[in-house]
């Protein structure tokens, strides 16, 4: 998978959060597994939101404008894992 996107960083209470809304007003997320973990959350500035958490199989949808920057992604040093086993079941 080459395309990469960057994410702003936020530090807010010694904690790190990507800013996504930088990059755009409105984001599709799914997960296996999603869960309300507090619905008056206070994020920075006293903000009320509220705070999920995410599980397995999380996605997130680039949003249309997305510019994807490929440049500084390196190749890959192996082959994909299918290809190993294809070539081990010779």
């Amino acid at each position: 998978m080459p395309d990469r996107v960057r994410v702003p960083v936020k530090l807010i209470d010694g904690a790190r959060w990507g800013q996504l809304c930088l990059l755009a007003d409105n984001h599709l997320i799914c997960g296996e597994d999603v869960r309300e973990k507090n619905h008056s959350y206070t994020f920075a500035g006293q903000h009320r939101v509220r705070l999920y958490s995410f599980r397995r199989m999380l996605h997130w949808k680039i949003p249309d404008g997305i510019e994807l920057d490929v440049a500084e992604v390196a190749p890959a040093s192996t082959p994909p894992r299918r290809h190993i086993n294809r070539l081990i079941s010779i």
